[in-house]
């Protein structure tokens, strides 16, 4: 039993020291990185942990750590996001809608002609949709070249007009900065809404990044459709005035868009691995119905794959429809 406590024990020192060490080293910091002289109070924590256990008892030791650590924990929440930092140049604008009635009006919708990765023409424009004129929805998922799980998640709007606009929800970088999912953990970033054209975030994705892309349409009703477009802008307009941090674990693009989800599925979307590896969340639009199943998921996949359209599309103003042009391979068998 005593060696059991002692473990116990050992591993709540361990957890606590890791736990206190990463939240003193990122929480809050920008383009200089990572404090590691702040994390060296952690080691003095650590200190004064074994010291307490030596000296007086385990249950003295398990609580200096457990002190330090709601010490720091209470140091981290003094950290609040903001939406007026030196911004990274794409994510400079954050967009806001008016609604008037069945109208809403987009501030800020991005639409960038890219050249590379790196260089583009940057450009904003402002549009009214009418959500009455709402035709469908799709579900975009671009999963990362070499990272297990990983993928970014979007979500677009089509109207009888033949537009569409995307939601993208994003880390809002400052100049200079790169994500860092381990950084997202402690209050590295803001959260923001990015809203664009498909010919900007799609194509960037498809074909400058060379990401794989799917682009599966939304099995929903028009009132289902119109429930998440609006549950989509009245999220956007509140971090537009209320900034938010985002977090890898609770509050990331895919988690984002599994609380809009809920207005578009009829069953209750689960939170499990597929959520937290967003690269499986089709397979989990799948089980839900959102997507089509009237064929192996592996075929849904091929069919609704839009890199090869994409790079013809490239540049055309009739990019949208051209991406969901049907694949003479659909129905294909997959080998």
């Amino acid at each position: 039993m005593r060696i059991w406590k002692n473990a116990v024990s050992g591993l709540v020192l361990l957890v606590g020291s890791v736990w206190a060490s990463l939240a003193l080293a990122l929480t809050g910091t920008g383009t200089e990185g990572p404090h590691v002289a702040r994390s060296l109070v952690a080691v003095a924590l650590v200190a004064l942990a074994v010291a307490a256990w030596r000296w007086r008892s385990r249950r003295w030791g398990v609580a200096v750590m457990l002190l330090g650590c709601l010490s720091v924990y209470g140091w981290v929440r003094t950290f609040q996001p903001s939406n007026t930092r030196d911004w990274a140049p794409d994510l400079v604008r954050a967009p806001w809608a008016e609604v008037a009635g069945t109208q809403v009006t987009l501030h800020d919708v991005r639409d960038f002609r890219y050249r590379s990765t790196t260089d583009w023409d940057p450009a904003w424009y402002t549009a009214t949709y009418d959500t009455d004129a709402l035709t469908g929805a799709s579900f975009i998922v671009e999963p990362f070249s070499g990272f297990y799980g990983a993928a970014h998640t979007m979500v677009s709007f089509g109207f009888q007009d033949g537009r569409h606009v995307v939601f993208s929800v994003e880390v809002r970088r400052e100049q200079g900065e790169t994500f860092s999912a381990l950084g997202g953990l402690f209050r590295r970033f803001e959260i923001t809404y990015v809203v664009g054209d498909e010919r900007d975030l799609v194509q960037l994705r498809s074909n400058f990044r060379h990401d794989d892309v799917y682009v599966y349409p939304v099995n929903a009703s028009k009132e289902r459709i119109t429930a998440f477009f609006m549950d989509m802008v009245q999220r956007m307009n509140g971090l537009h005035t209320q900034p938010e941090f985002y977090d890898t674990l609770s509050s990331n693009c895919t988690t984002n868009l599994v609380h809009h989800f809920e207005k578009v599925a009829t069953k209750n979307v689960p939170y499990d691995h597929r959520t937290l590896m967003p690269a499986f969340s089709d397979a989990l639009a799948y089980e839900l119905g959102i997507i089509d199943t009237d064929a192996p998921l592996e075929q849904v996949r091929q069919r609704y794959h839009i890199n090869a359209r994409a790079l013809a599309a490239q540049g055309r103003d009739d990019f949208s429809a051209r991406i969901r042009a049907p694949l003479e391979t659909a129905a294909a068998p997959v080998p």
